[in-house]
């Protein structure tokens, strides 16, 4: 896992003037990062525009699987699973960057800033089993 700074630059960079009430961009942004600081301005998570979807249940992994490694790899960037991440950054879930052999989770926001870069190969290790937690959720939740 490979932990980057640039995300931090590009939502440092991107402010709202507070006499103009518009978005204040940093010229030195990538498209990308530009992408990022628009919606990270016009949906910020202390306001979101709907309440974020609530588990219904939880248990512990016990065993790996793929469910778990996806689960693991949320958990580390800072959120409950694919549901709150996508809710939090504004993303739907097919612009998650995956790897494209396996399906594994590429690079994520991290919630603290920055991205976070994930390897190819399986990250959740045995040792680490018992810290990732499933969330179930009901069908009136979704």
């Amino acid at each position: 896992m490979i932990v980057s700074g640039a995300g931090r630059r590009s939502l440092d960079a991107c402010q709202i003037s507070p006499s103009k009430n518009e978005i204040v961009l940093d010229p030195n942004l990538n498209a990308s990062e530009v992408e990022i600081c628009r919606r990270k301005t016009n949906s910020t998570p202390s306001q979101p525009s709907s309440p974020a979807p609530k588990p219904s249940g939880l248990k512990r992994a016990t065993q790996w699987s793929e469910d778990v490694e996806e689960c693991y790899r949320f958990q580390t960037a800072g959120y409950r699973d694919i549901m709150e991440y996508c809710h939090v950054q504004g993303f739907s879930e097919n612009e998650v960057k995956r790897w494209p052999h396996n399906g594994y989770i590429k690079m994520l926001l991290s919630r603290k800033g920055g991205y976070i870069y994930f390897d190819k190969a399986r990250e959740c290790q045995d040792k680490d089993l018992h810290k990732c937690k499933l969330f179930n959720y009901n069908a009136e939740n979704q």
